[in-house]
Formats: C-alpha cells, structure tokens, sequence
C-alpha cells in the first residue's frame, strides 16, 4: 500500500506540472489558433442594452422611405429632392412601388430615375412590398399563392438588382399571424439563396388594439427576417382624437418591448415619424413640416409644443393640427440612442423638416 501510494504521488505530481507547462505555453489550446475572420457586413461587437453576448451589431442604417410623386406629376417632385439632398445621411432608401395580388404576381410603380439616383448617391435599396386591399386572404392564407408571391419577390429583387426587400403587409387580421409566419418562413430562405437582405416591418404592440397588431408575433417573425422595422408612429392616426404621433413615452415603450422580443438591438429598426395630421374632428388629412407651418403663419395661429408627448401641435379656427419637428425627432433620437438599435426608418421623405438630418447625423450616425 505505502508503495502503491508513493508513485501515486509522483504521478500525480507530474501530471500537474504537465498541465502547467501545457498551460503556459499552449494558453488553453487557444493561443495558437488564428483569430475568426468577420464574415462581409460583420463588424466589431457594441456593448448594447439588451443584445445577446456573441452577437455583432451590424453597422447602423438610417433608411429614408420614398413614396413616389402624385399622378400625373414628375418623378423628380415626392421624396425626390429630399433623397438627394439628404443622401449622406443616409444609408439606404425604401421606394413604396410594389403591392402582392391575389394572383401571386407584384403590381410595381417603380422609377428608374430613382433607382439610377439612389445608386449614384451611394444608396442602398430596399424597396416595399405592400398587401394589395382584398389580396391579404390568398396572398397570406393560400400556400399555392403564397408561394407564388415569394418566388416573383425573389424574381422581382435579382432582375432589378435591389439590395434587399421590406415586407409591409399592414391592417393584417390577428387570423393571420401564423400565415405571416408561414410566409416570412418561406421568402426568408430564398432570399438569403441569393444573399439578399429582408426587413419586415411590423406595428409596434404596445398600447396599441389587438386588432391592428395582433398578426405581428416578434419572436415567431424574428428568425426568418434579418430585421423587424417598428413602425413607431401613428399612435394618434387619420381617425382618431387628435394628438401626438408619437409621444415619447409610448415611443419608448415599444422600442423596449421591440428589442426584449426580438431577442436583442441588433434585429431591431425603429420607425421615426416625420409628418402630420390636421384633424377637424376625428377626420384628419396628413400635412408635413413645412405645410404645417405656413398653415399656422396664414392663420395666425401660436405653435404650441407639447413637454409630455414632446411634440408641436397648434389650432385654428375647427382644426387642430399635430406634426414633427427638429426639437421633437431630437426627443426621440435620444430615446433611440439609448437603446442602440441597428437602425432608423423615417417615414416619409421629402414631409421632415429638413433640420433633423443634422441632427440624426449627431445622435444617431449611420454606419457606426
């Protein structure tokens, strides 16, 4: 026994200087091994507020959504000469050109002026594909159609050379919150085929009916998206009470809620609003920064702003009129930043006050 135990020791003894020098020299097995390499697009990790551990954050964006001009007016009026004087603050652009039909083919107002523009301006592209009114049952809830919408997505993005897609299928009745599922799941895997980016946008869920945002499940859309763009505005709507579009507290909310179900900042493009409504009653008709103002000018009337909601509001004779200004987006850019999402989306260009892009360049820069 005093023999057993004597080498016992001695083999013990060594074993634990082997380990050492293993340890000193080889680190763990880890020393000698070359770093990961990034993949394309990947970038060094950010200490975010919510954001899993191992996951990078992707280089911000800062998307401007571009609605094309009224009908029978030039393609250069709309969104146009805002997308060209506030290119550089921008990352990419969202034109509002195609709607899914029943049928599974795309209606597409597209523009090649815009397209040529964007792409000398350095613009990504991710255009929008909206649900045609009436078209939601089969586009949504028939597979063959379903089908067929995503393979003309996916057919429309490769022959215009897009860089990406946004899927705004909106007003969705809470029945079809397993067949949006079902759908992302089956254009998400095509469009990564041929390395194409997906946002889905998605109304936010917070103080908001059942109704309006109950088909939008963020876990379940969040593995077949590469992001969900929140769109944080219209909490007072064409409809309703007048009020703020989107008062900062209900803003923040939803930003919270976003990123806690979304698993992490990094899946997240948070909506920032930047038009009006002037109400007469429950009735109200959308007007951006600059119609709001001459309207208080010719009425004589005080622009008020509102220190809860943080935003400007004003009344003249049976109107009340809500809208966005610099001091009001620069409320919501703080709250944003706190949060470190991947991205902003405004809504829409060429209805800012053209003041806010000095201040996104300030408080939420792209590509950082």
């Amino acid at each position: 026994m005093r023999v057993n135990t004597y080498y016992k020791g001695i083999a013990c003894v060594l074993l634990t200087l082997f380990v050492i020098a293993a340890v000193v020299v080889g680190g763990c097995g880890t020393a000698t091994k070359p770093a990961p390499k990034l993949l394309p697009g990947d970038q060094a990790k950010q200490t975010s507020p919510g954001a899993p551990g191992n996951v990078a954050m992707p280089p911000r964006m800062v998307i401007g959504y571009y609605e094309n001009p009224w009908p029978g007016t030039p393609d250069q009026t709309g969104s146009f000469p805002s997308m060209k004087a506030h290119a550089k603050s921008m990352s990419a652009v969202g034109p509002f050109w195609y709607r899914a039909t029943a049928d599974g083919t795309l209606e597409a107002k597209d523009s090649q002026l815009v397209f040529d523009t964007a792409r000398q301006l350095g613009l990504a592209m991710y255009p929008l594909v909206t649900n045609k009114t009436g078209a939601t049952d089969a586009v949504l809830g028939d597979p063959a159609i379903r089908t067929k919408v995503t393979d003309s997505i996916v057919k429309m993005v490769k022959e215009k050379g897009y860089d990406g897609i946004n899927i705004d299928f909106e007003l969705l009745p809470p029945k079809h919150k397993d067949n949006l599922a079902a759908f992302m799941a089956e254009l998400y895997p095509k469009m990564k085929a041929i390395n194409k980016l997906v946002i889905i946008s998605v109304f936010p869920r917070v103080d908001v009916a059942e109704d309006v945002s109950g088909a939008y499940d963020y876990p379940q859309l969040a593995p077949n998206t590469d992001f969900l763009q929140i769109m944080t505005y219209d909490n007072h709507w064409a409809t309703s009470e007048p009020g703020a579009i989107a008062p900062v507290d209900w803003y923040e909310k939803n930003i919270k809620y976003a990123i806690e179900q979304c698993g992490g900042p990094h899946k997240v493009i948070i909506g920032v609003s930047a038009y009006g409504y002037d109400w007469v009653g429950k009735k109200g008709e959308t007007i951006k920064y600059v119609d709001a103002i001459v309207l208080a000018e010719k009425n004589g009337a005080k622009i008020n702003y509102d220190d809860k909601a943080k935003a400007p509001w004003f009344k003249y004779k049976d109107h009340e009129v809500w809208f966005e200004n610099d001091k009001s987006t620069a409320a919501k850019l703080d709250i944003v930043a706190k949060y470190n999402p991947a991205g902003i989306a405004i809504w829409r260009l060429g209805q800012e006050q053209p003041e806010i892009w000095g201040i996104i360049d300030k408080k939420f820069p792209k590509g950082q």
